[in-house]
């Protein structure tokens, strides 16, 4: 496991993005015995589709050196998951531009966040159509940080209406022209 968390800082140009995540080793079962099998899943997030490759060659010959040294077996099922997300520049600022003029109260800030790795099934559409993803605030009155994919999690609900405003005038400004 600790070596695939190399796979990034010797192979990845540090100007880029990625991560490589094991986040759950279940190897469960008696403490004084040694498990016939264990069982690693994680994630992988990139921003460009070359790395993506790079990460994928050296997770397997890693993993291929580690079975060779240790005279043991692996079974690797790798998904390669979402496409990148990509903005398209024009519709991401025709978007920005007008949710920033419209009379919503609710939204006090409009901002591009820069380049963002989630693994999102919009990112399908955006790779067949121009499109535009963007994040809404959803925290809780009390302020307290829930965010996405933790334990926590908690949202304000209030953040659907205030969505679907920003869409609804997004996608209206960009039937008007």
């Amino acid at each position: 496991m600790t070596a695939l968390q190399t796979v990034v800082s010797r192979n990845i140009d540090p100007f880029d993005t990625a991560s490589v995540t094991i986040g759950s080793f279940d190897g469960a079962g008696s403490y004084n015995a040694i498990k016939e099998s264990v069982v690693l899943k994680g994630d992988v997030r990139i921003m460009k589709e070359s790395t993506r490759k790079v990460i994928r060659t050296r997770i397997q010959k890693i993993i291929n050196v580690i079975c060779d040294m240790f005279d043991v077996t692996a079974d690797v099922d790798y998904d390669d998951n979402y496409p990148v997300l990509y903005n398209d520049s024009k519709i991401t600022e025709k978007a920005m531009s007008a949710i920033s003029h419209a009379d919503i109260p609710e939204i006090t800030e409009v901002f591009d966040c820069g380049p963002q790795d989630p693994s999102e099934d919009f990112s399908y559409f955006a790779n067949d159509r121009p499109s535009c993803f963007f994040y809404v605030g959803c925290q809780t009155p009390d302020g307290a940080n829930h965010p996405h994919h933790s334990p926590d999690f908690m949202m304000n609900e209030d953040c659907l209406l205030i969505a679907a405003k920003a869409m609804g005038t997004a996608t209206l400004n960009y039937l008007e022209k």
